[in-house]
């Protein structure tokens, strides 16, 4: 169970740690959007920077699915399908010739969306811990909302769409820092 516990935590560690990292690179290019000379560079930085996270995160969560072994078929699956669907979106953004800044909120609305779907899930199965379970209700919730929000962005201008990613990384980083400093109780027998 601890094994496991750190598995989860060191994914959501550098799922972290790389959302921080995108958030900061939107915040320092957000304003050179406006600018329509520095527009096509500020989002092929973007889209350079997206399709990075992507592969990595896609990478770790790959290798760390094979780390839970056959044992535990539920997170090896997840994990792969995950691996897979991260993978492929940062694939895509770096072979595609016509990616943007839109086609990142499109690319990243499936992810919102599954991680809001896996929120909504692990709530059903806490009604012994209702504080708990609320929080995972209200965080699926809203980040199943944060996935239409970037289907959304994908009808905006590009600074436009920057800033709703920026916003969404962040509040996604808030729903998964508690997980990192989140302590099993033992039990006193």
């Amino acid at each position: 169970m601890q094994t496991e516990l750190r598995l989860h935590r060191f994914v959501i560690g550098f799922l972290v740690a790389l959302l921080v990292l995108f958030v900061l690179i939107v915040l320092v290019l957000h304003s050179t959007l406006a600018h329509q000379r520095f527009e096509v560079i500020v989002s092929l930085v973007l889209v350079i920077t997206a399709a990075a996270v992507f592969v990595m995160i896609g990478t770790v969560e790959g290798v760390v699915a094979f780390q839970f072994g056959l044992k535990h078929r539920r997170e090896l699956l997840s994990y792969l399908l995950l691996g897979m669907v991260s993978l492929a979106s940062g694939l895509y953004l770096a072979i595609s010739d016509k990616a943007s800044i839109q086609t990142i909120a499109l690319v990243a609305a499936p992810h919102a969306f599954l991680f809001g779907i896996g929120e909504l899930r692990l709530a059903a199965h806490l009604q012994r811990h209702p504080a708990i379970k609320r929080a995972f209700l209200i965080n699926g919730f809203c980040e199943v909302a944060l996935g239409i929000a970037l289907l959304e962005a994908n009808n905006s201008s590009s600074q436009r769409a920057a800033v709703i990613l920026g916003y969404v990384a962040a509040l996604s980083i808030l729903q998964l820092v508690p997980f990192l400093f989140y302590k099993r109780q033992r039990s006193s027998l």
